[in-house]
């Protein structure tokens, strides 16, 4: 790394690509560049020429001086939605070719008979059995059989896979038989991309191990295919340190490993912005906060409880299982892009679907004709249409009003305006209502928690969204409209490794217990010292996965210094108790898996602070705009860049800025803190009190 160098974030995402740049004396800026989804590492190197040539230096220049670079890329997410991944075989134990079509025998939605199964990622015929069987205890009960083996890869390899999925019964219990597999596709001279079952997923569960193989196979030659092209653009310019992905689970990897470990990268954007409101909520002494990012194409909601973004243990995405550690981000389908309609019982939608980065809002000027939410607040006049993204693309009002007449006024029967505010109406109580299941699915009020909002399209819901669900404090950052990639640079390489146990609590002792987190340790430090990678320093973190016997998925819980069994049943009761406000006392809990995350500590950004000053926010004042608040109203107008730490805006108003807007509702004020967020609370009343 280079010495006292800079620190890059760079979150690819489905309208902008964000850049975050920290210049290791303080100094943090950042540029927004269109996205551009043939390639999306163009959209990459356009935002580091941006950055580059605002600081007044050649991109060779920038690159030579980065100590850190961090990439998060919806490259992975788009290849599982968008069902354009590789083409896939499988070979499996005989008599199990089916567990990826039968998965576990129930319907993702119990009360719709008729919905069709989700299709699978590997068609049947390319489903190949082999003879070979491992026992539930590790015992090889049947060898595998060399030539089967033989036969299935030349299969598969005649008929053209890109990648070849291997999982057999039990292997996370003896995994030679998987490994005999890849040396078996090496020895041929074939090189598809190969992913082995027990290596994604160490523990029971054939469903959530295969499904988790396959999609690592299905988005891996895609996201390495993407990689080596940006490293390769990238080494050309003159960058001369590793580059890193951001996971899923809110650490980060070496790129090579990243790429071979695909599914890890699925929530890479959305994990960025998590780890910002952790950084965010240390710093303000706000450990517990609650984060949503609007962007462009979607709203990601992130609980944070006592500092720490809530992790689970598996994601379904587009009806596809992936086990393994992830930040939970729960996806609301509404962004500045979605798409506002009315829907065949003449009810008006915001959302799911989206107009993304191309051809994008009407308003953009791209060729895009439907009305959209970002169309609306421009009709409304809570966006600029002069000011958007510093000035560098201008907004057409007009074709945001035509689309916005077309598709909801005009089939309403309203005027323009009423149609774009009931729009805008629409979209807070989805974004509101998806922050209230995201805290009470975990047994949380979010009475009790602060809002933090980012995104580009966020802080014009922010406000009302906190009067919503009666949350007393609002944080918007500055930077808010590239938050994700600013959370990347607070983030450490990650490893996470877990061992299958399956025992009672009680019947374990603190001995045996810490005999395998000190295994996992040990592989753990391994696996960071053979990436090569110089880290500041190295922490771990235990964990397990527990549950009641009669019961089939586990819940998390932590551990803390001690591994007493006594202690760690109480913890898994208390646990339980919080997410779902009752426990089966008396019956044991049983013990799934011990979990492990090992970090190695990385440079972090430093949040600039900011000195005092005068109260009085007139410095910032830009005039006075019309706006639509189901009426309309004259609202004073201020630049978020020239407020100052202590200035105070009271609403209504509107405080805006290159890349965001934030509505401050009326009754309530906007204070600037010393790392210039905006706070938004009730304003005080006459006896002074807030």
């Amino acid at each position: 790394m280079v010495p006292g160098g800079m620190l890059i974030g760079v979150d690819v995402g489905g309208t902008f690509t964000d850049l975050v740049l920290a210049d290791g004396n303080g100094g943090v800026s950042f540029v927004k560049s269109p996205s551009t989804p043939d390639d999306p590492s163009r959209g990459v190197v356009n935002a580091l020429e941006r950055m580059a040539a605002e600081r007044g230096e050649s991109l060779e220049e920038l690159l030579g001086r980065t100590r850190v670079f961090i990439h998060g890329t919806t490259v992975a997410t788009n290849v599982l939605v968008q069902r354009n991944g590789a083409r896939l075989g499988l070979i499996t134990t005989r008599g199990f070719r089916d567990v990826l079509e039968l998965r576990e025998g129930a319907r993702s939605n119990r009360y719709d008979l008729r919905a069709p199964a989700p299709d699978p990622l590997i068609p049947r015929p390319l489903r190949l059995e082999v003879t070979e069987r491992v026992g539930a205890d590790g015992t090889v009960r049947a060898p595998l059989d060399g030539a089967e083996l033989e036969d299935a890869v030349a299969a598969l390899r005649a008929a053209e896979v890109d990648a070849v999925v291997v999982s057999f019964l039990h292997a996370h219990k003896r995994p030679d038989h998987e490994a005999a597999v890849r040396a078996a596709i090496e020895g041929s001279g074939w090189r598809p991309f190969v992913s082995l079952g027990h290596e994604v997923l160490e523990r029971e569960g054939e469903y959530d191990r295969l499904s988790t193989a396959a999609v690592n196979a299905y988005v891996g030659p895609a996201l390495q295919d993407y990689l080596k092209r940006l490293v390769g653009q990238l080494k050309a310019a003159g960058i001369g340190v590793p580059l890193f992905v951001m996971q899923s689970n809110g650490g980060v990897l070496p790129i090579e490993e990243a790429g071979r470990r695909a599914f890890g990268a699925v929530t890479s954007g959305p994990a960025g912005g998590a780890m910002a409101g952790a950084l965010f909520a240390g710093t303000l002494g706000l450990p517990n906060l609650v984060t949503y990012d609007t962007g462009g194409t979607s709203t990601d909601v992130c609980v944070i409880k006592d500092g720490v973004p809530i992790e689970r243990n598996r994601t379904d995405l587009a009806d596809f299982r992936i086990t393994a550690p992830a930040i939970e981000i729960n996806p609301i389908g509404i962004g500045g892009g979605s798409v506002a309609r009315i829907d065949a019982s003449g009810i008006l939608a915001v959302g799911p679907q989206s107009a993304g980065a191309v051809p994008g809002p009407a308003c953009f000027g791209k060729g895009g004709t439907r009305a959209t939410l970002t169309d609306a607040n421009l009709v409304l006049g809570l966006i600029s249409a002069e000011t958007f993204l510093g000035g560098r693309m201008s907004l057409s009002v007009e074709a945001a009003r035509d689309a916005v007449r077309a598709d909801v006024a005009g089939p309403l029967g309203v005027s323009v305006e009423e149609a774009a505010w009931a729009v805008h109406i629409l979209a807070t109580a989805g974004i509101t209502e998806g922050i209230r299941l995201a805290t009470i699915r975990q047994g949380l009020d979010p009475r009790d928690f602060a809002l933090m909002s980012f995104g580009g399209a966020g802080g014009l819901h922010a406000d009302a969204v906190a009067q919503d669900l009666q949350i007393p404090t609002v944080v918007v950052p500055r930077m808010a409209s590239v938050l994700s990639a600013l959370g990347f640079l607070a983030a450490d390489i990650r490893q996470d490794l877990q061992r299958f146990v399956s025992r009672p609590i009680r019947s374990m002792t603190a001995a045996e217990l810490a005999a395998i987190f000190d295994a996992l340790e040990q592989e753990g430090r391994g696996r960071l010292r053979a990436s090569g990678v110089a880290t500041e320093g190295i922490r771990v973190e235990r964990s397990l996965e527990c549950r009641y016997g009669r019961q089939v998925h586990g819940i998390p819980v932590r551990v803390g210094d001690s591994l007493d069994p006594a202690t760690l049943e109480r913890a898994f009761t208390e646990t339980y108790r919080s997410l779902y406000q009752h426990a089966h006392e008396g019956e044991a809990g049983i013990l799934d898996v011990c979990r492990l995350s090992v970090y190695g500590a990385l440079p972090k950004i430093d949040l600039p602070a900011e000195p005092a000053g005068p109260a009085d926010p007139a410095p910032a004042w830009r005039g006075r705009r019309r706006v639509f608040l189901g009426s309309f109203r004259d609202l004073d107008v201020y630049w978020f860049d020239d407020l100052r730490h202590g200035m105070r805006v009271a609403g209504p108003a509107i405080v805006e800025s290159a890349s965001t807007t934030i509505l401050v509702g009326p009754g309530r004020v906007a204070d600037v803190d010393g790392i210039g967020n905006l706070l938004l609370c009730n304003a005080p009343s006459e006896t002074g009190e807030s």
